[in-house]
């Protein structure tokens, strides 16, 4: 992981987070092209946002999402 700062106009700043997203009970439904959708999902959300993706790991019953 390459530690780029982020400059804005009044701060510098190095923030990162870890978020596991699981459903209820966590059912193995993210197969296929529901992990693909969701996927597609979280990163045009984070596009939208400018939310830099570090790492992200969709697994049958959750995923990881370091950004």
């Amino acid at each position: 992981m390459s530690k780029e700062l982020r400059h804005d106009r009044h701060t510098v700043s190095l923030l990162t987070d870890h978020m596991v997203f699981s459903p209820k009970y966590r059912g193995k439904v993210l197969v296929g092209d529901v992990a693909m959708l969701a996927e597609a999902i979280i990163r045009k959300t984070c596009k939208e946002l400018d939310i830099k993706i570090i790492d992200m790991e969709v697994s049958s019953d959750h995923i990881h999402l370091f950004i």
